[in-house]
């Protein structure tokens, strides 16, 4: 699974950037399954919700996005602390990887 991530309001920092690689990798694990020719993609969207805000509730947006066969996952968080919000997301994609799973799972044991 490769991951590209971009900044918008914000600065990408190499400590960021391998923060939420190292975060957000190993769901690649849980895609082993989908992944027939090629790579899956995710993209990840690292942003400023305000520009005048420097501390407070919900000042960083983080959104990720995978594409799966017949299905498209995005998760959005938003959270005062930029590594938080990152760990809430991979928390809440995780899920929706595990459902799309055994819906899969589900429906070939239908067949």
């Amino acid at each position: 699974m490769r991951i590209t991530i971009t900044g918008t309001k914000l600065e990408i920092t190499p400590a960021l950037t391998v923060y939420v690689t190292q975060r957000l990798q190993p769901l690649s694990r849980h895609l082993q399954p989908f992944e027939k020719n090629g790579e899956m993609l995710l993209r990840v969207e690292i942003a400023r919700s305000t520009k005048h805000h420097k501390k407070g509730d919900e000042v960083y947006y983080v959104e990720l996005t995978l594409q799966l066969p017949k299905k498209t996952i995005r998760i959005e968080q938003y959270h005062a602390n930029v590594r938080k919000a990152v760990d809430e997301a991979h928390r809440r994609m995780k899920s929706e990887i595990s459902d799309y799973k055994d819906l899969v799972i589900e429906k070939k044991k239908r067949i």
